[in-house]
């Protein structure tokens, strides 16, 4: 009876790991750069953190993690892949699902710091640091965090409509507005590259890394 019941248990926690693996997959991607000037990321739900790289490669790890709906069926991931589309210079890229908004996306992003970069995010967070071309960011919910050299940079533009934006560090004409429940900030500066960030619900903070 003993034995039959460490089998049973030994069975069912195989069936537990076998599901964690079916809910969890982790796509990895290198892609040879030289030819395009412009990145685009495209996630629906989750997190996007953006490193730089000496070289001319874009870098991509992605954990995709399916959520239960309602039913206790988690999407299936398992024909999850990197679908990249190019439109003159610029990249394009996003994982291609069926049920994209029940899964959660963990992009981690090494490209080249001279490459201009656009990530779009529906719910989630962006981590961007040390890029150093026109950078373009807009979130639905959730929030943004920016490392730069803001010298580089003759604008920087944060909105948020819910929630808080800051600039910090850096030299140029600042200027922050609040007005109930939004908040915006700018900052003119001296440099050529353009940053743009945006929030619908959540938080942007731009930091001078140097």
């Amino acid at each position: 009876m003993r034995q039959l019941t460490l089998i049973s248990a030994l069975v069912m926690a195989l069936s537990a790991t076998t599901a964690v693996a079916d809910d969890v997959k982790v796509l990895e991607k290198t892609i040879d750069a030289k030819s395009f000037t412009r990145l685009v990321l495209d996630v629906p739900v989750g997190e996007i953190d953006v490193k730089v790289v000496e070289g001319t490669e874009i870098s991509l790890v992605v954990e995709l993690e399916a959520d239960k709906n309602w039913l206790g069926r988690s999407s299936d991931i398992s024909d999850a892949s990197i679908k990249l589309r190019e439109k003159g210079s610029t990249l394009r890229l996003k994982v291609e699902l069926e049920d994209d908004d029940n899964v959660k996306q963990s992009w981690t992003v090494k490209m080249p710091a001279e490459m201009a970069a656009a990530f779009n995010l529906g719910v989630g967070a962006v981590d961007v640091t040390d890029l150093t071309s026109d950078i373009k960011v807009d979130v639905g919910v959730g929030d943004i965090d920016i490392k730069v050299d803001t010298s580089l940079y003759a604008s920087i533009k944060l909105d948020a409509g819910v929630g808080d934006t800051s600039i910090k560090g850096g030299k140029g004409r600042y200027q922050q507005e609040r007005v109930l429940i939004t908040s915006s900030s700018e900052l003119d500066g001296s440099g050529k590259a353009e940053l743009e960030a945006n929030v619908g619900v959540g938080d942007i903070e731009v930091r001078d890394n140097q």
